[in-house]
């Protein structure tokens, strides 16, 4: 039986000592930093929000003074700083002090589990005004009577995207007194913001903000975000409205980072054990020594795998699993349970990355890359929110991005964080909430949301000079959460246990699969596409499930355009169909079976960057291999320049495309969208093509393995099992295209 270490070696020793003590410590920790505690300075404030500073016996930070005095003068603001920076005083002030005027604002986060949890702050801070009784948050679990008085009596309103929708903008007519009186919309977590669901909030907000004038209020905007690259931009980019950013750095505890690879199973280090079991014996010595601790996880798959290794330990009690897709009643309780004290160890998806209040934490595990900069600081961050020395350790995964960054530990510490990416104007989204819009109020040619090349649709009516919509009840055909469809996951006995859109359903879900859920296996009895369901049996299995798919492009050649020498980017039409799956045992991760299972196929047009690969030095029978390992690595590395997950992109590489295309004949890589009418993230990333293709090329040379490897070009998310793989002949590509500056040697 191993030696339990006490916890009073943290202050003392640091929390490297006590990793180092561990039992079975093998020399996993590859670096380690020290992070100094910079905390901000106080400043000097003496303007028109003082009074409500006093009352509260606040003194303002510099950067939260600087903001102050913009928003006297009348411009919208973003905050972009770092995790528990004071960003919530910047709007909470200004909105209590217009409250006691008699004003209102509203506040939009990205969950209503959020809002829920900020609302109790406010009303705290709103107490000593005797306004606590005027905030309401407003939601779908809200109940009528409560809408209603909400309605008639609010001076702050906490929603979110789906609520502001679905259940105000429609019926803005019961909110005329609200929206007349409107001084503040206060959009949080705006780098949350992005993507698909963030092109649907810009234009959400777009529509807010004209009904607000409609009834003569001009608001002003403050947002606040992670730090990420383009803080002022992305704002505007949301809201249509110029915004002065507030950017500032800083903590005010000393944080450790650890980077943790895995054990070795061999005397070389190619082979390792799986991250997964490393972070589950590390959630087991946190609980153990009661080191209050989030894991984080790159997806919910990952995470109840982790859940599942703690089973049989004598704290398995004290850990449990958290992500999207449980009820919402099952995250509070384990957030109740988190803060009590109950549960030790949280194993998280990116939903704990954002602020609910869940006390202080000592560490915070990072297992993989979390997928961009930003991510990594906002997960880091929320270690360490006292004064007290923090933990930060990541382990990384067998990826692209963790090779990257496990060979350039200082280069993540230092580089600077990704820029986010919303677009408003996106061909598939804009004519439904165009349509919402002209059904709110009719929309005039002139009006800025009105885009004319975009609104050909013979359901939109004009008369008079007004756009107006055919339709009774548009707000209904939009889905701003998923690709439109949404599965209901459900037990044998009809419990429902969670959701999934289309394709997820597709991939997780389909007859045969097994679906992981707070550390128990399901076996997916039956999909039903008429009813939109999944249902899932109790399982014993020893294995877990991986799909196997085919997909397929074909360019609209009238939407192509060259965008640098050789670098193509259109719309595309991406066709896609799981074809079945693969059994693999837990822990091992050996393959037991390959099953053939046709899905439904999923088609939409979509965005894509396209490029010839210099095959001509290739032996024929190596390009295949060669353009499908360089277009793996490529989506590896994509979201080192773009705010984007990998699993937002998707690949198809053809030796020689079977029509003819704009750009040319032969060989042809696509790296598209995966979601419908794009992102941005493909163009985005053609705009950094030089310094993407070079980062993939030194990935390539640095890489130690000698045929291919998860940590460079092999894909998890591989449609055929990452087949045909031929990493020399993509390294020797894309040293071509690189340049010959580059060096394949090091």
């Amino acid at each position: 039986m191993p030696v339990m270490l006490p916890l009073a070696v943290e202050p003392f020793g640091g929390y490297r000592t006590w990793l180092e003590t561990l039992p079975g410590y093998a020399g996993q920790i590859a670096f380690h930093r020290v992070l100094p505690a910079r905390p901000p300075d106080l400043a000097p404030y003496e303007g028109s929000f003082k009074p409500v500073l006093a009352r509260l016996g606040l003194a303002p930070y510099a950067h939260q003074a600087e903001a102050f005095e913009r928003l006297e003068a009348g411009a919208h603001v973003v905050m972009a700083t770092p995790t528990a920076s004071g960003k919530s005083l910047v709007f909470q002030a200004p909105v209590l002090a217009a409250m006691r005027q008699g004003g209102t604002a509203l506040f939009l986060y990205p969950t209503k589990a959020l809002a829920r949890d900020q609302k109790s702050r406010l009303e705290t801070l709103a107490d000593p005004f005797d306004l606590s009784d005027r905030v309401f948050t407003y939601d779908g679990d809200t109940p009528p009577a409560r809408r209603r008085k909400a309605r008639e009596t609010a001076l702050a309103i906490l929603t979110n995207p789906d609520m502001l929708h679905f259940g105000i903008l429609p019926r803005h007519s019961s909110w005329a007194g609200f929206l007349s009186r409107l001084r503040y919309v206060v959009i949080d977590e705006a780098h949350y913001h992005r993507g698909v669901f963030g092109s649907h909030v810009a234009l959400i907000l777009r529509r807010l903000l004209r009904l607000a004038e409609r009834y003569g209020a001009r608001p002003q905007l403050i947002a606040a975000s992670a730090t990420i690259a383009n803080p002022a931009a992305h704002a505007a980019a949301l809201t249509g409205r110029p915004f002065e950013a507030i950017t500032a750095s800083g903590r005010f505890s000393e944080l450790e980072f650890v980077v943790w690879p895995p054990k070795a199973l061999d005397a070389s280090g190619e082979r390792r054990r799986s991250a997964n079991l490393e972070a589950a014996e590390l959630a087991v010595w946190a609980a153990t020594h009661d080191l209050k601790t989030i894991v984080f996880t790159g997806s919910r798959k990952t995470a109840e795998l982790i859940g599942r290794y703690t089973r049989g330990t004598a704290v398995e009690d004290k850990i449990r699993s958290y992500r999207a897709g449980y009820t919402a009643e099952e995250r509070a309780r384990l957030e109740e349970a988190f803060r009590s004290g109950e549960l030790a160890v949280l194993v998280s998806t990116s939903a704990l990355e954002l602020g609910i209040d869940i006390g202080g934490l000592d560490a915070v595990v990072m297992v993989g890359y979390p997928g961009s900069v930003n991510a990594f600081w906002q997960r880091a961050g929320r270690a360490g929110r006292g004064r007290e020395r923090a933990l930060a350790l990541w382990i990384p995964r067998e990826d692209p991005l963790d090779a990257y960054f496990s060979e350039r530990p200082e280069r993540l510490l230092g580089s600077p964080p990704e820029s986010a990416v919303a677009d408003w104007k996106n061909p598939y989204l804009y004519p439904p909430h165009l349509h919402c819009a002209a059904f709110e109020h009719p929309v005039d040619p002139a009006e800025p949301i009105y885009l004319h090349e975009l609104a050909d649709d013979p359901h939109l009516q004009e008369h008079g000079g007004r756009i107006y919509t055919a339709f009774k009840n548009p707000h209904r055909r939009i889905s701003l959460r998923g690709g439109g469809v949404t599965f209901t996951l459900r037990d044998a006995s009809g419990k429902a246990l969670g959701q999934l859109d289309e394709r997820q359903a597709y991939w997780e879900a389909h007859p045969g699969a097994v679906y992981l859920h707070q550390g128990e296996s399901y076996l997916v009895r039956n999909l039903d596409p008429k009813k939109r369901e999944v249902v899932l049996l109790p399982s014993l299995e020893d294995h877990y499930t991986q799909p196997r798919a085919t997909t397929e492009i074909e360019v609209y050649p009238e939407h192509a355009a060259e965008v640098q020498p050789g670098v193509w980017v259109g719309r595309v039409r991406m066709r896609e169909q799981v074809t079945g799956y693969v059994k693999k045992r837990y822990v091992t991760e050996a393959v037991l079976e390959e099953v053939e299972l046709p899905m439904p196929e999923v088609a939409f047009d979509t965005e894509a960057v396209w490029f010839h690969p210099p095959v001509a030095a290739l032996a024929p029978e190596r390009v295949p291999g060669g353009i499908h390992a360089l277009e793996h690595a490529l989506i590896g590395l994509l979201p080192l320049f773009v705010l984007a997950e990998r699993r937002d992109v998707g690949g198809v590489s053809y030796p020689a495309y079977p029509a003819p295309l704009p750009s040319g004949e032969g060989a042809v890589v696509f790296i598209y969208d995966g979601y419908p009418g794009g992102v941005g993230y493909a163009r985005a990333g053609a705009e950094q093509w030089e310094r993407w293709v070079r980062a993939t090329a030194e990935l390539l040379a640095d890489c130690p393995c000698e045929h291919g490897c998860p940590r460079c070009v092999l894909s998890p998310k591989c449609g055929n099992g990452n087949q045909f793989i031929d990493k020399h002949a993509a390294l020797e590509l894309a040293g071509r295209m690189s340049g010959p500056r580059f060096r394949t040697a090091r």
